[in-house]
C-alpha cells in the first residue's frame, strides 16, 4: 500500500510541475522576454569582437 502511494504522490508532482512550467511559458511577459533577448545579444557581440 504504501509503494502505490509514492508512486501516486511522485506522479501528481510531476504533473503539476509540468502544467506549472507549460502555463508561465505560455502566460509569460513578452516586454521582459525581448529585453532578456536584447541584453543577451549585446553581450554575444561584445565577446565576439
Amino acid at each position: 500500500m504504501g509503494l502505490e502511494a509514492a508512486y501516486f504522490i511522485c506522479a501528481f508532482v510531476l504533473l503539476t510541475a509540468l502544467i506549472y512550467g507549460t502555463l508561465s511559458n505560455h502566460y509569460r511577459n513578452r516586454a521582459a522576454a525581448q529585453a532578456g533577448d536584447e541584453i543577451v545579444r549585446q553581450r554575444y557581440r561584445e565577446n565576439q569582437g
